[in-house]
């Protein structure tokens, strides 16, 4: 659950024009506003990113150690940003006796 979700839930519990909701609104719109621009290290991923794409573009039907081996980051590391691109649907998980592999989402 995300602190978002907790003021939301919280906010929900007083009553409209209330000072206890009104701060509530405060916190979720911080939040908001902290939560626009990306941080360093979130653009240092997108061309992270990047480099798995197309190594899983030229590579289909690697495991995720192959990939960072081939891209020259850690396992976990790939793993999160693969993990990362299959939620967006910009890359396919697939298995093949139980072993996942993957390739760019059709």
């Amino acid at each position: 659950m995300t602190k978002r979700e907790v003021f939301t839930k919280a906010m929900e519990m007083f009553a409209e024009g209330s000072e206890e909701r009104e701060v509530m609104e405060k916190a979720i719109k911080a939040l908001d506003k902290k939560s626009s621009k990306p941080t360093k290290a979130q653009i240092e991923n997108e061309g992270i990113k990047a480099e798995i794409k197309a190594y899983i573009a030229e590579n289909p039907g690697k495991r995720i150690g192959e990939i960072a081996e081939g891209v020259g980051y850690t396992p976990n590391k790939v793993n999160a940003l693969v993990t990362q691109l299959r939620k967006a649907g910009e890359v396919e998980r697939y298995e093949d006796k139980k072993v996942a592999y993957f390739r760019i989402a059709e």
